[in-house]
């Protein structure tokens, strides 16, 4: 009797902490003179679009069952992925992976009517995670569009959020990565313009293409609401209150999170000594801490609670004392999960409906 071979398997490496020098060693490289604080910034970590992208994940496992396919990764985060994956998430590139008639999650960053039309191609069930914010920008482009206007799209070229915006209407989307790109960029009626950006962008550098694009088109128009999304500006807001005051700061996210690298970003332009970016506590060099008095502390927007507080204990062992909370905004904003799940949860009892700040951070 033949035999069957298994299907493969993904086993995720395991995690090997590295080797640290002591505490007593880092202390003796560059003593530092009276206690050691963390300012820890609050708002940080998840924002409500993607706590509701998340949990829209592990409901659809819970209701469905395994596999259940997300094109591209949830949120940018790879713990997050790596949590999901393990409980049966199958993260694919492009529907085309998807096996036809098969249930798929489009990530928080929103697809572009392309991806949309390719699913129903396949006859794929979907449910859309979208963030509602990012919703309200591919609304905005679709309705300039049919009133004529070039639309320039502020944000990153080839980040899954400005392909989705820029899918709604390519004809009339001009993508504008930086100030340099918006004092070359051409139009073709400077009187029909208006301007739209992805949500995760530094909030001053999108100001700064906003002037220059303003300086050469006076009649450029704004958005009718912000773009960049609350939880995107209030973590610069922190950062930037906390950063005149820290020796270091430490971000906690992923590399391919663009608000998380963002943070970096701020923390330096505002006055910090050094940052620095790490997904797991166990990437923090504590070569970082010689010499160093007050450490700055937050996380991405996708970044779950747990892996900050594996840092504070990690700060905790070399010397650091307890964390004093700086806090610069209160979030409450809730978002209803996707409608194609609402359904499933209503038929099941499941009563789940708000999602996101409902936890304060502390």
């Amino acid at each position: 009797m033949p035999t069957r071979s298994a299907a493969p398997v993904s086993v995720p490496m395991p995690r090997i902490p590295r080797q640290r020098r002591s505490p007593e060693d880092v202390a003796a490289a560059a003593p530092v003179e009276g206690p050691k604080r963390v300012l820890l910034a609050a708002p940080r970590g998840y924002c409500a679009g993607v706590d509701r992208a998340v949990i829209a994940v592990e409901k659809a496992l819970e209701h469905y069952g395994a596999p259940v396919y997300v094109r591209k990764q949830i949120v940018h985060n790879v713990h997050v992925v790596s949590e999901l994956e393990a409980r049966g998430a199958v993260f694919v590139e492009e529907t085309d992976e998807v096996p036809e008639g098969a249930l798929v999650v489009f990530s928080a960053h929103g697809v572009s009517p392309a991806v949309v039309q390719s699913a129903e191609d396949r006859n794929l069930r979907t449910i859309d995670a979208t963030c509602p914010l990012v919703t309200k920008v591919h609304r905005e482009a679709v309705r300039f569009a049919r009133a004529g206007s070039q639309i320039l799209l502020i944000g990153h070229e080839g980040h899954e959020e400005v392909e989705g915006t820029y899918g709604e209407a390519p004809e009339h989307t001009t993508i504008v990565n930086n100030p340099a790109e918006a004092r070359t960029v051409q139009v073709e009626d400077p009187d029909k313009l208006i301007w739209l950006s992805q949500t995760t962008l530094s909030v001053d550098e999108t100001m700064e293409i906003v002037t220059i694009l303003r300086e050469r088109f006076p009649n450029l128009q704004d958005p009718p609401s912000d773009d960049i999304c609350y939880a995107t500006s209030n973590r610069q807001a922190a950062i930037k209150k906390i950063a005149p005051e820290a020796d270091l700061v430490l971000v906690v996210g992923s590399a391919n999170s663009s608000n998380s690298v963002r943070l970096v970003e701020v923390a330096l332009e505002y006055g910090a000594r050094a940052a620095y970016r790490v997904d797991f506590a166990d990437e923090i060099d504590e070569a970082w801490f010689e010499g160093v008095a007050t450490v700055g502390l937050t996380s991405g927007a996708s970044v779950p609670e747990v892996l900050i507080g594996d840092v504070l204990r990690l700060l905790s062992e070399y010397g650091f004392g307890e964390a004093e909370e700086v806090v610069t905004a209160e979030e409450d904003i809730l978002f209803s999960l996707p409608k194609e799940l609402r359904a499933k949860l209503k038929e099941a009892g499941d009563d789940s409906r708000g999602l996101g700040g409902r936890v304060k951070q502390g």
